[in-house]
């Protein structure tokens, strides 16, 4: 329970069969209390005396074969592994009414204390503050899914012309706005769902985290092999699953995913929330969340600080202007570019 980690440990040491589990008192009462929070599904309540008996391996054996599916149950619970996180995971779901004389101000650790109602406290508080930092999760969650769009979800030929007077003379709104149509996919910066439409980029996920989770989560983090890979191809499949992933991804690591994805009618990538003019990745993705005109704002604040960018627009070189905003592999964008222009400048 990865969200869960910042708390202390529960128990010291792996509890249930003699000879695989040290067994400490005090860890053994807490398996035992767990096991009696959600005991209505598991059978006769266990007594919480601190040692580990044939009944409470045998309730460890059968959750494991029973619940978590374990072909060989070991009877063992080990500290921070699959049967405790299960075992916490079910309690989370208990409703657990506090001992009515016993209050704990601040999370310590009570199993010095013999006494079983100590142990249920201390238990007690720890759900109390899982509880907590879950619903901060899901709040947070809420929050990175949630569209602040004020209805400004497409440019003008006004805005595009905006935009080639910032960038200097020589350079089309025609050709800003073929570029945008490559960039997004068509003409808005926004999906349905009222949230900029945005493409998550797991490899980069993958070099903010140095590959922390390469192994937990391959599909969000992984090494670039090629442009729109498998792993992008499964994220991206439309705007909800791409919103979703990087729901899922903002859940582990609030900025690296954030600085993972590109967002809006330019694509702009969030690591380079610097360059686009914001103090950080957080007020870079709710400028985006706004309206298109953030977005632009956004892409030429970038163009700004990406010297090859703007010479190469001026000289309608399409591969260098898709080889500065988005590297080397910048697949057929200059292709798309060439055309999405051309054919602008047909209907003039």
């Amino acid at each position: 329970m990865k969200n869960l980690k910042g708390l202390p440990k529960l128990i010291s040491a792996s509890v249930g069969s003699p000879g695989k589990a040290r067994n400490v008192p005090a860890d053994v009462q807490c398996i035992q209390y767990l096991f009696n929070l959600i005991i209505p599904r598991l059978g006769l309540p266990l007594q919480e005396n601190g040692r580990c008996d044939n009944q409470l391996v045998q309730c460890i054996t059968q959750y494991q074969f029973r619940h978590l599916k374990y072909a060989h149950p070991d009877g063992v619970v080990d500290p921070g592994g699959r049967t405790f996180n299960s075992l916490i995971e079910e309690a989370l779901r208990v409703p657990v009414k506090q001992h009515p004389t016993l209050r704990l101000p601040t999370f310590f650790n009570a199993f010095s204390n013999k006494g079983p109602d100590m142990i249920q406290a201390t238990v007690n508080n720890y759900l109390a503050r899982a509880r907590a930092i879950i619903e901060a999760e899901r709040r947070n969650r809420e929050q990175a899914l949630k569209s602040t769009c004020d209805g400004g979800t497409t440019l003008s030929d006004a805005d595009y012309q905006y935009a080639a007077t910032q960038l200097g003379d020589g350079i089309p709104a025609t050709l800003i706005k073929a570029f945008a149509q490559v960039e997004s996919g068509g003409r808005s910066g926004f999906a349905p769902n009222g949230l900029p439409i945005i493409a998550f980029e797991g490899h980069w996920f993958q070099r903010l985290t140095n590959g922390k989770y390469d192994q937990t989560h391959p599909l969000l983090s992984y090494r670039y092999k090629k442009k729109a890979g498998p792993q992008w191809q499964h994220n991206n499949k439309d705007q909800d699953k791409a919103w979703e992933t990087l729901a899922t991804a903002f859940a582990l690591d609030q900025d690296a995913a954030l600085q993972s994805a590109s967002y809006g009618m330019f694509q702009t990538l969030g690591i380079n929330y610097g360059k686009c003019g914001h103090k950080n990745v957080f007020e870079f993705v709710a400028a985006m969340k706004i309206n298109a005109s953030k977005q632009l704002e956004a892409f030429l604040n970038y163009c700004r600080k990406t010297p090859a960018f703007i010479p190469a627009a001026k000289a309608k070189n399409y591969a260098g202007m898709a080889q500065s905003y988005n590297g080397d592999d910048y697949g057929n964008y200059d292709v798309l570019i060439k055309q999405a222009y051309e054919k602008l400048e047909g209907k003039r």
